[in-house]
């Protein structure tokens, strides 16, 4: 497993770091624009709340005191989200049906190794990636903050919301795996992930428009919603939900892969 594992992390080790650099310096230089903006949050503020309800929901900006730097981060960290779970359930749902599109998959699983044993060295590279991703982009959020307002008081919130983030990352990307092991093909995996992905957002969006929190379990991007998170910490009834979808989703992925036929 521990050969899986490394040669799994090195074929993905320069896709992780464009992605890290990506989601990471857009995060940091968007926070570092806050100084420069502070002076125009009133008319930025009025024109927004212009916009009806769900066009402030969709752009990400329902809820945020922009007078304050921490509504500022709330904004950033849904465009962030944009990038950060992408790639959380795209790793999902392609670490393993990558070997069918690499026409590698032949020569993976007819290697002595027991088809769980495979799926845990895959499931941990995994793990690692999403791992680096939310360090990566959480770093340099307190990093950009501390720039922005010159101290560290908002340390603390930001480092709450990512995990808050990586959670979701982790429930993502099992809900990719899931998809991996339902669908024959690598194309038709990424594709089910992908609209999994985007069915998580509407939920988000349709359960946020008529402030229904009793619903946010419908949705794993409710489950720690950045707004939230930031005033009141993690909800622990959330932590048990997440944790309970991801291992519902890792068991069946396990069985699902034990009789699955690799094809291209």
């Amino acid at each position: 497993m521990i050969t899986i594992l490394k040669n799994e992390i090195r074929r993905t080790r320069f896709g992780l770091m464009i992605w890290c650099l990506i989601a990471g310096l857009t995060s940091y230089l968007g926070i570092l624009e806050y100084p420069m903006l502070a002076p125009f949050v009133t008319e930025m503020e009025n024109a927004l709340s212009a916009i009806p309800k769900i066009g402030q929901l969709v752009f990400g900006v329902y809820k945020a005191d922009l007078t304050l730097p921490i509504g500022f981060y709330i904004v950033m960290y849904y465009w962030i989200g944009l990038i950060v779970f992408v790639h959380a359930i795209y790793t999902g749902a392609s670490i393993i049906m990558k070997e069918s599109r690499d026409n590698t998959a032949e020569f993976i699983f007819t290697k002595p190794y027991k088809r769980s044993v495979i799926v845990m060295a895959k499931l941990l590279a995994g793990l690692f990636n999403i791992s680096v991703m939310c360090v990566a982009m959480v770093g340099l959020s307190v990093v950009g903050m501390i720039q922005a307002i010159g101290d560290n008081s908002l340390a603390g919130a930001i480092l709450v919301s990512g995990a808050g983030m990586f959670i979701t990352q982790l429930v993502l990307m099992s809900l990719g795996f899931l998809c991996s092991a339902i669908f024959k093909t690598y194309k038709s995996g990424v594709f089910a992930a992908v609209a999994v992905l985007f069915s998580s957002y509407a939920l988000m969006f349709t359960v946020q428009y008529f402030d229904a929190s009793s619903l946010n379990f419908l949705s794993p991007l409710t489950y720690f919603a950045v707004y939230d998170t930031t005033q009141t910490g993690l909800n622990f009834i959330y932590i048990i939900i997440a944790a309970f979808v991801t291992a519902i989703c890792l068991v069946l992925t396990e069985r699902l892969y034990r009789e699955k036929v690799m094809v291209g």
